[in-house]
């Protein structure tokens, strides 16, 4: 997908003009974070937000909108796993969620994963029961990292696939779609060693090798696992310094190099059907002229990159069928999904916040909707602003018109605005944001760790 910006000149004039000042109901400023194009449901996108999920099952001709609630409050690395499942995931409140009725609903997964502090989850792209999460027990300072494997498609995880040991930290966790028997864990040692973790036997022995010598003292991630080559894994490596480089191994983790470096950061990642890798970022324009948005692209399989910093800011990539999709800046670039038929070279708006038409129709009348629907309409103590029309909020009657309003409140303007998170819930916002900086994964597994 591609660095979701540019719109027609009138457009961006009228976002600019009814751009909120201010975040949303619960104090974070309206956002895109990942794209989902399912590839077997060619009319299905899902624009996943820092308040839920923008939803078009008509190629992107009409969306709606399905709310955060408590389920899935503060929701990210939202994924598709395989058919026939067809499964959502997300990881929320430290647990990991599934959704079977496209966000209708959440389950929170069970087993042995309950009680740990979930940092990753990923689906395997082969097989719809299979999926693996890793964990935290006993807190982030000093607890236990282990991988735990779900044989029922995420809803309980139970057997330990991979546990850390000598104070290491696990960053992610993916296994190769043409041999699933091999997974990766990338680790870091308490000395900042970035570590990858390999098994070819599905878990029984595994290899761990240390890589500092190829990438230096850093954080490691997995971006993805070649779909045709399970020896080759495009890895994130980010410094103590706040630069960051995109590393390869081609052995299985043996060794590794840095084709890309840059003294910024990476937002995303896809891979086209022809094999070219797509990387988002914020590029360093020279001394005195700052940083811009940039795309990065490889046709020789991670060997050599070539820059293009004419480009909106990229939040999250995706592809289908050839077209690049990205998440952007909604009222920075003018729309929150864009599409490229290019490589990312120009852009073409899909769908803008303003765009959203109405509520999922399973959740038109659920209260933590409607209050935050109201908000983003502009009504209610707290609101960020008006980024959508109140006939979003609409919830049909029984006479086939529609009420507009929203269920009572002590707000007095019949949206019952959530009022400003507690301290502890701000202490888990800032330590998700300092741990994970945000994680996208495309439709087809690959992403770009935080």
């Amino acid at each position: 997908m591609k660095v979701r910006r540019g719109i027609e000149a009138a457009a961006l004039a009228a976002l600019a003009i009814a751009a909120p000042a201010r975040a949303r109901a619960d104090g974070a400023f309206p956002a895109a974070e990942a794209v989902l194009v399912p590839a077997d449901r060619p009319q299905e996108i899902i624009l996943a937000t820092n308040f839920g999920l923008v939803i078009s099952e008509d190629a992107g001709q009409t969306w709606s909108w399905s709310c955060e609630r408590d389920e899935n409050a503060f929701a990210f690395l939202y994924q598709l796993g395989p058919a026939p499942r067809r499964r959502l995931f997300a990881i929320a409140n430290g647990h990991v969620i599934t959704s079977d009725d496209a966000s209708c609903s959440w389950q929170v997964a069970g087993g042995r994963l309950a009680d740990q502090g979930v940092t990753d989850v990923f689906p395997d792209p082969t097989n719809a029961d299979r999926v693996f999460a890793s964990g935290i027990a006993g807190g982030l300072a000093g607890g236990v990292h282990t991988v735990f494997e779900s044989a029922d498609g995420g809803a309980t995880f139970g057997a330990t696939l991979y546990q850390a040991s000598g104070g290491d930290t696990i960053n992610g966790v993916e296994s190769a779609r043409s041999d699933p028997r091999i997974v990766y864990v990338a680790l870091m040692s308490p000395e900042r060693s970035p570590k990858l973790a390999r098994t070819a036997d599905g878990g029984a022995t595994w290899i761990v090798n240390d890589l500092t010598a190829d990438l230096g003292a850093g954080l490691v991630r997995i971006i993805a696992v070649d779909p045709a080559d399970p020896d080759t894994v495009l890895l994130r490596w980010a410094s103590v310094d706040g630069s960051e480089a995109i590393g390869v191994t081609r052995d299985g983790g043996v060794t590794a190099t840095k084709p890309l470096s840059i003294p910024n950061t990476f937002t995303s990642f896809a891979r086209m059907p022809d094999g070219a890798l797509i990387v988002s970022g914020t590029a360093f324009l020279g001394q005195g002229l700052g940083t811009a948005p940039a795309l990065w692209v490889s046709h020789d399989d991670g060997t050599t990159f070539q820059e293009n910093h004419a480009v909106p800011g990229v939040l999250a990539l995706a592809q289908r069928d050839g077209v690049l999709y990205a998440a952007a800046d909604n009222f920075a670039d003018g729309f929150a999904l864009g599409g490229s038929s290019d490589e990312g070279a120009t852009w073409q708006p899909i769908v803008r916040f303003d765009q959203i038409t109405s509520i999922m129709p399973c959740l038109r009348t659920n209260p933590q909707c409607q209050a935050t629907c109201e908000a983003l309409a502009g009504k209610g103590f707290g609101s960020p602003g008006k980024i959508w029309e109140e006939t979003v909020c609409a919830v049909p009657t029984t006479d086939g018109g529609t009420d507009a309003g929203g269920p009572p409140s002590s707000s007095g303007c019949g949206c019952a605005v959530i009022p400003d998170r507690p301290l502890l819930d701000l202490v888990l916002i800032i330590a998700i944001a300092l741990r994970r900086r945000r994680v996208t994964r495309t439709a087809s597994g690959a992403r770009v760790p935080p």
